[in-house]
């Protein structure tokens, strides 16, 4: 075969980062969660605590649900998730989201899909998957690696015990335990990888995408890709040694990758605006079988904020700038004022959630990251809602409506709508209204 023209292995490294970016970001959490801190498979991980600026290992993590968490290995057999009565008076929304190797939402059970009874769940990878299971709903998965996250919602401070109370009841349970039957033989290891730092914009990001590739058969329409890929050795198992390359290719692949990331970060930003909401996708196949082919869109929605919901179950909204069209900023006030009646269509819930430039939590005197449903919200005469979002406190009238913004420097908020009634809503945007409160 022909040496490959430098401008098309450049071409061919951008693609392939587009495609597999959220394969090698799932990959490096997965052994971030696991292996490096030696963290067991098939067993959950999660309190009953809402997540602070402390919590870093996932970017734009929301602050309404305890998590849940459980990195599957199903190369043995297929496991069983157990699922309590989630009692309802008052409502209390929970989900699990089953996520394969892809960052594809696969389905999920909760009180928007299976409702809040008790249930079992088998979840089943390829040539595993059971005709039927007595007393249990079998859901075939696309995956041997499979994340499973939970999210329990907490009804306030004083909530902890019972939201404890019900996380300690989910379960895993490996489907022969759960049929009375012996184990069967382990499967074959896998040759992990250890994650080294800062290795997504480096030529080693082929590394473990080529690795992450095993874990999950391509679609078949992914095979003209695959075919292009293949010519600067990338594909499922593919060798791929950045030392051996010829200096002039390794340097036309290194800018493909920086180019594909750099557009990435830019495209997670762009989108249809109003009000100075970044509006959600709400058309797009997340989850089931029509896997996503939108390779753009699963690379920029890793980038914001990976794992995201599907949109029957929840949207988000994101504002990087006030009604002005201007970036918002620490040194200015802002508010956002629900009229009577307007607030979020939500089925379940809805939050508003204030994140740093490092798309994190921000740290604040109160220890208060969102606002929503679930906060005493005050309410004005006329029956709108004002939430004030600035670095310093208000006056005490306004303090329950206070949404703290870092300092200085760029944010952003994140409305989430968990069981949306209204797709097509619009929610009213930031107002500038001055500068640092004092």
């Amino acid at each position: 075969m022909a040496p490959l023209p430098l401008d098309e292995a450049r071409a061919y490294a951008y693609q392939a980062f587009m495609y597999g970016y959220p394969l090698a970001e799932n990959y490096s959490i997965l052994w971030q969660s696991t292996l490096a801190i030696q963290q067991q498979f098939n067993t959950f991980y999660g309190k009953a605590q809402l997540t602070t600026p402390a919590d870093t290992t996932v970017v734009t993590p929301n602050n309404d649900t305890a998590y849940s968490q459980g990195w599957l290995d199903l190369g043995a057999e297929p496991l069983v998730l157990q699922v309590p009565a989630v009692p309802q008076e008052p409502p209390r929304y929970y989900s699990f989201q089953i996520i394969d190797a892809c960052t594809n939402n696969v389905g999920y059970i909760g009180t928007l899909t299976t409702g809040a009874a008790a249930g079992n769940y088998v979840l089943a990878p390829p040539g595993m998957v059971p005709a039927s299971v007595p007393n249990a709903t079998v859901i075939p998965v696309p995956s041997r690696y499979i994340f499973l996250l939970g999210r329990t919602q907490m009804l306030g401070p004083n909530d902890v015990p019972a939201t404890q109370a019900i996380m300690d009841e989910y379960a895993l349970v490996p489907l022969s335990r759960f049929l009375g039957q012996p184990a069967p033989p382990p499967a074959p290891a896998t040759p992990f990888l250890p994650v080294a730092p800062s290795f997504i914009t480096t030529l080693s990001f082929f590394q473990y995408l080529n690795l992450a590739l095993t874990f999950q058969t391509p679609p078949a329409g992914d095979a003209p890709l695959l075919e292009r890929f293949a010519r600067i050795g990338v594909g499922p198992g593919l060798p791929f040694n950045p030392s051996t390359l010829d200096p002039e290719l390794a340097g036309a692949l290194q800018r493909g990758i920086l180019e594909a990331s750099k557009a990435i970060t830019h495209k997670a930003q762009g989108g249809a605006v109003e009000n100075g909401w970044n509006l959600p996708e709400v058309n797009l196949p997340y989850f089931g079988t029509d896997w996503w082919t939108d390779y753009d869109f699963r690379s920029l929605t890793a980038r914001a904020g990976i794992y995201a919901n599907s949109p029957s179950e929840a949207i988000y909204y994101r504002a990087y700038q006030d009604t002005n069209s201007q970036p918002l900023s620490g040194a200015n006030q802002y508010t956002v004022t629900f009229p009577a009646g307007q607030l979020p269509p939500a089925a379940a819930f809805w939050s508003l959630t204030m994140y740093g430039a490092n798309q994190f939590l921000v740290p604040n005197s109160i220890d208060r990251y969102s606002l929503g449903t679930q906060s005493n919200l005050s309410v004005a005469a006329d029956g709108s809602v004002t939430i004030y979002i600035q670095a310093n406190a208000p006056s005490a009238a306004e303090m329950p409506n206070w949404l703290p913004s870092p300092l200085s420097g760029s944010f952003y908020v994140v409305l989430r709508i968990y069981g949306p009634e209204n797709t097509s809503y619009i929610a009213p945007g930031l107002t500038q209204v001055g500068g640092s409160g004092s």
